[in-house]
Protein backbone atom coordinates (compact mmCIF):
# COMPACT_ATOMS: atom_id res chain seq x y z
CA UNK A 1 0.00 0.00 0.00
CA UNK A 2 2.90 2.37 0.38
CA UNK A 3 4.48 1.75 -2.71
CA UNK A 4 1.37 2.54 -4.30
CA UNK A 5 0.61 5.87 -2.34
CA UNK A 6 4.71 7.07 -3.23
CA UNK A 7 4.50 6.36 -6.62
CA UNK A 8 1.29 8.49 -6.84
CA UNK A 9 2.47 10.98 -4.96
CA UNK A 10 5.69 10.94 -7.11
CA UNK A 11 3.30 10.75 -10.70
CA UNK A 12 1.39 14.08 -9.29
CA UNK A 13 4.64 15.82 -8.48
CA UNK A 14 6.29 15.25 -11.79
CA UNK A 15 2.26 16.47 -13.49
CA UNK A 16 2.87 19.31 -12.03
CA UNK A 17 6.07 19.81 -12.81
CA UNK A 18 5.98 19.40 -16.45
CA UNK A 19 5.17 22.19 -18.37
CA UNK A 20 3.65 21.33 -21.52
CA UNK A 21 5.18 21.55 -24.95
CA UNK A 22 3.30 24.12 -26.36
CA UNK A 23 0.52 26.07 -25.38
CA UNK A 24 -2.25 25.39 -28.29
CA UNK A 25 -5.31 23.71 -27.01
CA UNK A 26 -8.84 22.05 -27.96
CA UNK A 27 -11.46 21.70 -25.73
CA UNK A 28 -15.31 20.35 -25.69
CA UNK A 29 -17.95 21.62 -23.19
CA UNK A 30 -21.55 20.53 -22.11
CA UNK A 31 -23.94 23.22 -20.29
CA UNK A 32 -27.15 24.31 -19.94
CA UNK A 33 -28.67 27.61 -21.05
CA UNK A 34 -31.32 29.78 -18.59
CA UNK A 35 -32.77 31.81 -21.15
CA UNK A 36 -33.95 35.02 -20.31
CA UNK A 37 -34.96 36.51 -23.89
CA UNK A 38 -38.20 36.72 -25.50
CA UNK A 39 -39.37 36.80 -29.41
CA UNK A 40 -42.60 38.43 -30.84
CA UNK A 41 -44.29 36.79 -33.44
CA UNK A 42 -47.34 38.57 -35.27
CA UNK A 43 -47.79 40.51 -32.16
CA UNK A 44 -47.95 37.48 -29.49
CA UNK A 45 -44.68 37.70 -27.34
CA UNK A 46 -43.38 34.15 -26.14
CA UNK A 47 -40.31 33.58 -23.44
CA UNK A 48 -37.85 31.06 -24.24
CA UNK A 49 -37.34 27.77 -22.97
CA UNK A 50 -34.36 26.34 -20.81
CA UNK A 51 -32.12 24.55 -23.63
CA UNK A 52 -28.51 22.42 -23.61
CA UNK A 53 -25.50 24.12 -24.80
CA UNK A 54 -22.35 22.59 -26.82
CA UNK A 55 -19.26 24.09 -26.95
CA UNK A 56 -16.43 23.29 -29.32
CA UNK A 57 -12.87 25.58 -28.88
CA UNK A 58 -9.57 25.86 -29.84
CA UNK A 59 -6.97 28.49 -28.99
CA UNK A 60 -3.37 29.52 -27.93
CA UNK A 61 -2.32 30.49 -24.31
CA UNK A 62 0.51 33.44 -24.63
CA UNK A 63 2.15 33.21 -21.37
CA UNK A 64 3.80 36.65 -19.74
CA UNK A 65 5.35 37.65 -16.69
CA UNK A 66 2.20 38.95 -14.81
CA UNK A 67 -0.50 36.99 -16.42
CA UNK A 68 -1.52 34.77 -19.19
CA UNK A 69 -3.23 35.83 -21.63
CA UNK A 70 -5.47 33.42 -24.76
CA UNK A 71 -7.18 33.80 -27.82
CA UNK A 72 -9.61 31.62 -28.78
CA UNK A 73 -12.00 30.23 -31.40
CA UNK A 74 -15.21 28.79 -30.64
CA UNK A 75 -18.21 27.26 -31.75
CA UNK A 76 -21.66 27.49 -30.08
CA UNK A 77 -24.62 25.29 -31.00
CA UNK A 78 -27.89 25.58 -28.95
CA UNK A 79 -31.66 25.51 -30.20
CA UNK A 80 -33.94 27.12 -27.92
CA UNK A 81 -37.11 26.34 -27.58
CA UNK A 82 -40.21 28.86 -27.71
CA UNK A 83 -43.12 28.37 -24.97
CA UNK A 84 -45.86 29.09 -27.79
CA UNK A 85 -44.93 28.88 -31.15
CA UNK A 86 -41.67 27.29 -33.22
CA UNK A 87 -38.69 26.87 -31.90
CA UNK A 88 -35.28 28.13 -33.28
CA UNK A 89 -31.90 27.32 -33.61
CA UNK A 90 -28.83 29.03 -32.73
CA UNK A 91 -25.16 28.75 -34.24
CA UNK A 92 -22.18 30.86 -33.52
CA UNK A 93 -19.00 31.33 -34.03
CA UNK A 94 -16.95 33.22 -31.27
CA UNK A 95 -13.92 34.65 -30.45
CA UNK A 96 -12.93 35.21 -27.04
CA UNK A 97 -10.04 36.92 -25.11
CA UNK A 98 -9.21 35.26 -21.70
CA UNK A 99 -7.24 36.75 -18.86
CA UNK A 100 -6.00 33.81 -15.97
CA UNK A 101 -5.96 35.31 -12.54
CA UNK A 102 -2.33 34.07 -11.46
CA UNK A 103 -1.53 33.47 -7.82
CA UNK A 104 -3.96 31.17 -7.28
CA UNK A 105 -3.02 27.44 -5.91
CA UNK A 106 -4.13 24.53 -8.04
CA UNK A 107 -6.93 26.14 -9.66
CA UNK A 108 -6.94 28.46 -12.93
CA UNK A 109 -9.36 31.42 -12.41
CA UNK A 110 -10.14 33.28 -15.62
CA UNK A 111 -12.48 35.95 -17.41
CA UNK A 112 -13.42 36.85 -20.30
CA UNK A 113 -15.59 38.45 -23.35
CA UNK A 114 -16.18 37.41 -27.03
CA UNK A 115 -17.65 38.72 -29.73
CA UNK A 116 -18.97 36.81 -32.64
CA UNK A 117 -21.06 35.78 -35.76
CA UNK A 118 -24.59 33.95 -34.82
CA UNK A 119 -26.79 32.43 -37.63
CA UNK A 120 -29.84 32.78 -35.54
CA UNK A 121 -34.00 32.12 -36.67
CA UNK A 122 -32.59 32.44 -40.69
CA UNK A 123 -31.26 35.78 -39.94
CA UNK A 124 -26.97 36.77 -39.62
CA UNK A 125 -26.16 38.82 -36.41
CA UNK A 126 -23.77 39.89 -33.91
CA UNK A 127 -23.25 37.89 -30.92
CA UNK A 128 -21.56 38.93 -27.31
CA UNK A 129 -20.39 37.12 -24.30
CA UNK A 130 -19.02 37.11 -21.04
CA UNK A 131 -17.61 34.62 -19.06
CA UNK A 132 -15.90 33.89 -15.49
CA UNK A 133 -14.64 30.35 -14.75
CA UNK A 134 -12.15 28.10 -13.33
CA UNK A 135 -9.86 25.27 -14.47
CA UNK A 136 -7.91 22.69 -12.92
CA UNK A 137 -5.52 21.08 -14.47
CA UNK A 138 -4.92 17.61 -14.55
CA UNK A 139 -1.96 16.06 -12.81
CA UNK A 140 -0.68 13.07 -14.86
CA UNK A 141 -3.17 13.97 -18.07
CA UNK A 142 -2.26 17.14 -20.29
CA UNK A 143 -5.52 18.02 -19.62
CA UNK A 144 -7.82 20.51 -17.61
CA UNK A 145 -11.80 20.08 -16.25
CA UNK A 146 -13.68 23.36 -15.17
CA UNK A 147 -16.87 25.44 -14.94
CA UNK A 148 -17.47 28.74 -16.47
CA UNK A 149 -20.57 30.47 -16.07
CA UNK A 150 -21.51 33.24 -19.30
CA UNK A 151 -23.90 35.97 -20.43
CA UNK A 152 -24.88 35.21 -24.10
CA UNK A 153 -26.65 37.44 -26.05
CA UNK A 154 -27.92 38.22 -29.60
CA UNK A 155 -28.28 41.47 -31.13
CA UNK A 156 -32.13 42.15 -31.45
CA UNK A 157 -33.06 41.74 -34.93
CA UNK A 158 -36.12 40.73 -37.26
CA UNK A 159 -36.12 37.19 -39.08
CA UNK A 160 -37.65 36.33 -41.92
CA UNK A 161 -40.47 34.95 -40.22
CA UNK A 162 -41.65 38.50 -39.14
CA UNK A 163 -40.60 37.96 -35.61
CA UNK A 164 -38.38 40.39 -33.61
CA UNK A 165 -36.27 38.53 -31.12
CA UNK A 166 -34.43 39.36 -28.00
CA UNK A 167 -32.11 36.85 -26.96
CA UNK A 168 -29.96 37.25 -23.96
CA UNK A 169 -29.15 34.38 -21.78
CA UNK A 170 -27.09 32.68 -18.60
CA UNK A 171 -25.05 29.50 -19.84
CA UNK A 172 -23.44 27.52 -16.96
CA UNK A 173 -20.94 24.94 -19.05
CA UNK A 174 -18.78 22.38 -17.91
CA UNK A 175 -15.39 22.10 -20.16
CA UNK A 176 -12.64 19.89 -20.78
CA UNK A 177 -9.38 20.93 -22.63
CA UNK A 178 -6.64 18.87 -23.93
CA UNK A 179 -3.28 20.81 -24.10
CA UNK A 180 -0.86 20.16 -26.75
Amino acid sequence: MKKLIYSSLIAAALGWSIPSQADFYAGLGLGASFNDGSVKTNNVKSSYKDTPVYSISGGYELPLPILDIRGEAEILYMKPKVKTGRDRKLQSVMFNGIAVIPFVPFIDPYVGAGFGYARYDHTNAIAVQGMLGVEYELPIAPMTVGAEYRYYKVNEGTGKTNSESKFHTNILMLKAKYLF
